[in-house]
Order: structure tokens, then C-alpha cells, then sequence
């Protein structure tokens, strides 16, 4: 992987040169000025907290040999470094480890999934039909996962330090397919700027991040972007169910639509849905075929259609893909029954959007549970406008709703749930039907002993993380973990 300089910024627009030298030889390419060692390119980004362009001292005294940059350097740069400018740092970063790797999304299939809800799910099923065929890698919210293993997820969507050094691994390992989450915070970030992807699937929209996007007009534009920039997808699948979805299936008439509500390039008729799993027939290019998914809820039937859809896409055959796709798993987190053999049933989600709320309640109560029970917090040092209206869901759909924390941050809790409390309806309704338990141990384990024969308790927000976020850094916890012991504590009280 050794170049040049001329090789390495070939394409990439220079607004000037310092000390230029086509012929330097460099070590890696870095944008953490303390990972930077003699002989390397540092490239100074601009970020939200921090400012690459105050450490380019430090990497010219690390003894860095080529520094990048978008902003005119306040320090002299000395006659043995080359200094470039370029007019925006972070897709040179991107552009340039990519080249320095060869290309590596050249020679895997790259499909790119996007929205705010349905991610973690369809990249996870997809992951898992594909490697039915061939050696395939999967990136997301759950961890990462190439065939050699996997590691710890450190973001949704990693930077292009970590991704496309994976990809060039995924190579020699042998990937054919890599199945992505593409988070809004990766697309405006452009952290997977320039990229070659096969297929980009879009699951819907709604209110998340807003913290970050502002409005929901500024989030759509930057999940429009993944599908519209330089590097769009060569084939692109849209969820026809969503008013987003619509948008974009308007301005790019081209792309193929999948849909539960109604007719589409794909869709589902004759729903079955039950608290163990979906039924249904997917529609398809004059074709009908039954599926069947151990994951309920309508909204887990839309994922299910995206990921054979996507198949379809790929050229594969959906019959092979039956068997496998009706033996997969609970996913982590993600609409998971906990424990098994009572008359009561307990699922742990990582629902967190009040659309998110609205799917998994509103089809709870349409399979007529004798109560749902919810337990539900918001988190701190976030989108403060979707609290009152994922209370507002949870008291729509629940007979007893239990408020509780999910990761706080540096937040006070109280004032997260003054926030909260602004959804509850006027008046209260039965007493004995709101709690607010600040203790997320105390908050599951009481909705475990107000269960009943034939309830169902929804224990939502945190899903597969296994640890809160609090003012001074991370606690171990997990809501499996909690539910599992205060199933195990109620039965030894029953059987005792």
C-alpha cells in the first residue's frame, strides 16, 4: 500500500500546496494528532467538541510528514513537512484512506441501510440470510462482525479510520457482501463520504436527533443526501409507507418500493400476527410466496419485507431463503421475549422515538393482551421534544405505565421527567395505573410483580445496551439481565 503523494491526492481538489513533494513516503493516514508517529499524514477535521486545525503543531512536532487542512494554519510549517489545503477536510480523510487501501468498497458489495427506526433489524437479517451464500460482514448498532469475529460497535456507523481499514480486511478475508447501518450523524459527518454501495434501503423517518438535525426537514435533507450525493447507490429500495419514503420515491422514480399497507415492487398481504411471531405472503414481481419471522409486530414484518426485497435486488433466489429466515433468533434487544414458561409475557426493545412507541403499542393491543404494562424512560442530553410524546404513546396503548431513567447523562433526572410528565393525560386516569420509579432496577422489577395471566410488560429504551450512561461516565446494566432475575425471584416466591 505504499504511494506517493501524487498518487495518494489524485482527484482530490487542492486549493494549495506547501513544500510539495511527490515523491514523500508516508507511513498511515491520521486524524488524531496522538496517534500521529514520524513519517505519517495527519488530516485536521473540524468537530463538534474539538478542532483538528489547534493540534497541527503537535503533529509537525510528532515529526508528521505531510499535514492536511481546510483552514489557513496558524503555524509556520516547517521546509521537511508538506502542507495541503484542501476545501473540506473530512471527505479528504475519507477519499484519501480509501485510495491509500486500494479501493477496498470497490470489491465488496456494500448495502447501506438507513432510517430511523428498522436499522438494526433489517441490516441484522440481511447479515444473516447472506452469510447463508457466502462470506458476508455486517456493521451496526449490535457490534461489528467480519467471519474471523466480532468486536465491540464503538459507533453505529464507524469514521473512515476504522471502516475502511475494515473493508480492506473484509478483502482478504474473503466478504463478498457487507451489510451497513448508515446513521444521520455518519451521513452529515461524512464519515462514509465517497463510498461505493450496491444497494441503499431506506426504512422511514421520524422524530429522533433533533438535538443534533434541529427539525425534521434538516434530518430528512441529510438522509435524502446518502441517496442523491456523487456516490449514490446503484440501486436504491424505499419504504412506500412513509411520507418520507414517498419523497424520495418521487424525486427518484427509479428506485424499487416495498410496503405492509398496500400494493408496491414489494409487499406483504394476509398478516398473521402473534406475540411469538408474523406470518405472511410477500408479493413480488408477479410472484407470491409465504414467509413466516419469529419477531412480531407489523413494523418487524416491513423490516422482513426490506431484507427479502433487498435479496431480490441481489439477484438471489427468495426460496432458498425460507427455512433460514424462520429459524433466525430473537435479535438482541430488538422486540426479545425474556424467559419462557409463564402466563404472562415480557419483551425488552429498544424503542426510543415516539413512533417507535406508537408501532409497538398500537400492535400489542391490537393482538388483545389482557394488559400491557410499559416501562419506559427518556435520555438525558437529548431531543427534549419527543418526551412528552412518547409518554403521550405509552398512556394511548398501556393500562399501566412505569417512568423511569435511560441514560441521564449529565442531565438531572428530575428535570427529564418534569418533561415527561407533560404527556400524561388530564386528568389522571385510574389510580394505581402511573408510576414513577427514578430506579430503573426498582422500575422492571415492579412491573414484573404487577403482572398477570395473559399481560404482556414492554420494557423499552435500552434494548442490548448493557450498561447506563450517567453524569460521571458508564454503570453496568442491562434490562435482560434485570427481567431475567425478577422473573427467577417471582417463581421462587410462587413456588415456594
Amino acid at each position: 500500500m505504499r504511494k506517493h503523494l501524487d498518487e495518494l491526492f489524485k482527484g482530490i481538489p487542492i486549493l494549495e500546496k506547501y513544500h510539495w513533494d511527490p515523491k514523500r513516503i508516508f507511513n498511515k493516514i491520521t486524524s488524531d494528532s496522538r496517534a500521529v508517529e514520524s513519517g505519517d499524514i495527519f488530516v485536521a477535521c473540524p468537530g463538534d467538541r474539538m478542532d483538528g486545525h489547534d493540534f497541527l503543531g503537535q503533529a509537525i512536532y510528532a515529526k508528521a510528514s505531510v499535514i492536511v487542512f481546510e483552514k489557513d494554519p496558524e503555524v509556520t510549517i516547517p521546509p521537511h513537512v508538506t502542507g495541503v489545503r484542501v476545501r473540506d477536510s473530512r471527505s479528504a480523510l475519507s477519499m484519501l484512506l480509501n485510495r491509500f487501501y486500494d479501493f477496498p468498497d470497490h470489491k465488496i458489495k456494500l448495502i447501506g441501510v438507513t432510517g430511523t427506526n428498522g436499522k438494526t433489524t433489517t441490516t441484522y437479517l440481511l447479515h444473516r440470510l447472506l452469510r447463508e451464500k457466502n462470506p458476508a460482514a455486517y456493521l451496526g448498532t449490535l457490534w461489528y462482525e467480519l467471519p474471523s469475529g466480532k468486536v465491540p460497535a464503538v459507533n453505529t456507523t464507524p469514521g473512515p479510520e476504522v471502516l475502511i481499514p475494515m473493508f480492506h480486511q473484509m478483502d482478504q478475508e474473503g466478504v463478498k457482501h457487507c451489510v451497513m447501518e448508515v446513521s444521520s450523524h455518519a451521513i452529515s459527518q461524512k464519515r462514509i463520504y465517497g463510498l461505493e454501495y450496491e444497494l441503499g434501503v431506506f426504512t422511514q423517518l421520524t422524530q429522533d436527533h433533533l438535538d443534533f438535525h434541529h427539525n425534521m426537514e434538516e434530518y430528512f435533507q441529510v438522509k435524502r443526501d446518502f441517496f442523491t450525493g456523487a456516490q449514490a447507490p446503484r440501486r436504491m429500495l424505499f419504504n412506500k409507507d412513509c411520507p418520507y419514503g414517498r419523497r424520495l420515491i418521487e424525486e427518484l422514480p427509479k428506485a424499487k418500493t416495498f410496503s405492509v399497507l398496500g400494493e408496491a415492487d414489494y409487499y406483504a398481504k394476509d398478516l398473521q400476527m402473534s406475540f411469538q411471531g408474523s406470518r405472511f405472503v410477500l408479493c413480488y414481481r408477479g410472484q407470491e410466496m409465504s414467509f413466516q419471522v419469529r419477531l412480531p409486530m407489523r413494523y418487524n414484518v416491513s423490516n422482513a419485507v426490506a431484507v427479502l426485497s433487498s435479496l431480490d435486488q441481489l439477484g438471489f433466489d427468495l426460496n432458498d431463503f425460507r427455512g433460514a429466515l424462520e429459524e433466525i433468533p430473537a435479535i438482541p434487544g430488538r422486540m426479545e421475549r425474556i424467559g419462557t414458561g409463564t402466563d404472562y409475557t415480557v419483551f425488552v426493545d429498544y424503542a426510543h422515538t415516539p413512533d417507535a412507541f406508537e408501532q409497538v403499542l398500537h400492535d400489542a393491543k391490537e393482538m388483545k393482551p389482557k394488559r400491557i404494562l410499559t416501562v419506559f424512560g427518556c435520555g438525558g442530553d437529548r431531543d427534549r421534544g419527543k418526551r412528552p410524546l412518547m409518554t403521550q404513546a405509552a398512556c394511548r396503548y398501556s393500562d399501566v405505565i412505569i417512568m423511569t431513567s435511560d441514560n441521564p447523562r449529565s442531565e438531572e433526572p428530575e428535570e427529564i421527567f418534569h418533561d415527561m410528565r407533560a404527556g400524561l393525560p388530564r386528568p389522571l386516569t385510574v389510580p394505581g395505573s402511573i408510576f414513577e420509579i427514578p430506579d430503573r432496577q426498582e422500575a422492571i422489577e415492579k412491573a414484573i410483580t404487577l403482572a398477570k395471566p395473559g399481560d404482556v410488560v414492554f420494557v423499552l429504551g435500552k434494548g442490548h445496551e448493557d450498561y447506563q450512561i450517567l453524569a460521571d461516565g458508564k454503570i453496568p446494566f442491562s434490562d435482560r439481565d434485570v427481567v431475567e432475575s425478577a422473573l427467577k425471584r417471582r417463581s421462587r416466591v410462587f413456588l415456594s
